[in-house]
């Protein structure tokens, strides 16, 4: 299977998700064992490894865990990263999906289930955003950069200026992007 073939899989699914989450009238916790798992985070989820399996991947998802993981494509998948910011009507949230072979990943889609705004990466290949081939900012100094954050530094760490923006997916391709110059995870 190649790239071609993967690609249009994963919008699929992502397009699935984003159909999912139109027919929501409850975006609110959804009482399960994980204390932070919205209902927007079930739908989506049970959206996209429907997609993913009817099409032979296997799936490792945040929301449910492992499907068929043994197949030659798994694909790992958060299919709403940013549910507080989903839940809260904040438009910066995502459906995140990466395959991987035995070589490694091979293709990655992200797209902001907000706005639209897609990302894709190939194996080989680069990345792009809406079809158009992106960059990082190049940034070299930290004090002249803005850094995306999760969770909350224990001090400043001499950066110009940090943003939690609270989808990880979407902050990491906005470094990709060269919108935002680095990322840092402090949980």
């Amino acid at each position: 299977m190649t790239t071609d073939d993967v690609l249009p899989v994963l919008e699929e699914a992502a397009a699935a998700v984003r159909h999912a989450l139109d027919g929501l009238d409850d975006w609110g916790l959804a009482g399960t064992a994980k204390a932070s798992q919205y209902l927007s985070d079930l739908a989506a989820d049970d959206a996209a490894i429907a997609v993913l399996d009817a099409n032979g991947f296997g799936v490792m998802s945040e929301e449910s865990g492992e499907h068929a993981v043994d197949r030659s494509i798994v694909v790992v998948v958060d299919p709403v990263d940013g549910s507080t910011n989903a839940a809260r009507g904040i438009p910066w949230f995502a459906t995140s999906l990466c395959a991987l072979d035995d070589e490694g990943p091979l293709a990655a889609y992200v797209v902001n289930q907000a706005s639209g705004v897609r990302f894709t990466a190939v194996r080989g290949q680069g990345a792009y955003r809406d079809g158009e081939r992106i960059h990082s900012s190049g940034a070299v100094d930290l004090g002249e950069s803005i850094v995306g954050v999760s969770g909350f530094p224990a001090g400043h760490l001499g950066w110009k200026q940090f943003r939690a923006l609270g989808a990880a997916a979407l902050d990491l391709c906005a470094v990709a992007a060269g919108t935002l110059d680095g990322y840092l995870d402090c949980s």
